[in-house]
């Protein structure tokens, strides 16, 4: 017999918790649209990542809330349309295969702690700089390493319903993804349609931490049996 569920997956199933996190964000982004260009200013001040705020704080005097959620909140932002654009893309391509191998509480526990770890690994670069990183794609940096992972020792069986890469296709990636950054990191391109310069450093650092915990939170969560090795008798 043929599960009539699995066999009818839409093609664009969503996970909830993606569809919620794509909406926060372009909302924010609308809504930074009709600020003012002071109100702008101090958008970005409060919930931009700033390494300044951290490496000189008797410089910069600022409020112990904003500081704390300063490296999980810029990640909501973003610098324009095709900056949006493109990580909600991303979002939607990785983030709905990685967030059906995990339970919805631990996808936005990595999606959060990606965005504080790519943060922070930008800020290693870039240590006393004034100058905001805003932007998604260190968290989805994070989710795409993680699914590289899962894709090359998968706890869970591949299923439709729990999708994952080719390992090899998984490997290519993976190379492709760091080679791509390292490229941005050697030639400093420039995005030239006004994102700025790539924060290569984050999109680095962000991957590395999906990788290195991928296997680790594959299935967590989810009443799901997890494949283990053979015993011999």
């Amino acid at each position: 017999m043929v599960d009539e569920t699995v066999k009818r997956q839409p093609i664009f199933n969503i996970p909830a918790v993606i569809r919620i996190i794509a909406i926060i964000t372009i909302i924010i982004h609308f809504l930074q649209l009709v600020l003012s260009p002071v109100q702008y200013n101090e958008l970005i001040r409060y919930l931009a990542f700033i390494p300044a705020r951290f490496s000189l704080p008797d410089v910069w005097q600022f409020e112990g809330f904003w500081l704390v959620i300063s490296p999980i909140s810029y990640a909501f932002l973003h610098a324009d349309g095709y900056h949006l654009l493109l990580n909600v893309f991303f979002l939607l391509a990785f983030g709905t295969a990685a967030a059906r191998r995990v339970s919805w509480s631990i996808f936005l526990i990595l999606y959060a702690a990606g965005s504080i770890t790519s943060a922070f690994f930008w800020m290693v670069f870039h240590v006393d700089a004034v100058t905001p990183l805003v932007g998604a794609s260190g968290a989805l940096s994070a989710i795409a390493g993680a699914l590289v992972r899962m894709s090359i020792a998968p706890k869970i069986p591949h299923n439709p319903r729990y999708p994952i890469m080719p390992a090899k296709s998984a490997i290519l990636f993976g190379c492709f993804w760091i080679g791509l950054n390292l490229f941005f990191a050697l030639t400093a391109m420039t995005i030239s349609f006004g994102i700025g310069n790539i924060a290569w450093e984050a999109h680095i650092g962000g991957f590395i931490f999906g990788f290195s915990i991928g296997r680790l939170i594959d299935g967590a969560g989810l009443n799901f049996p997890i494949a283990r090795p053979p015993i011999s008798m």
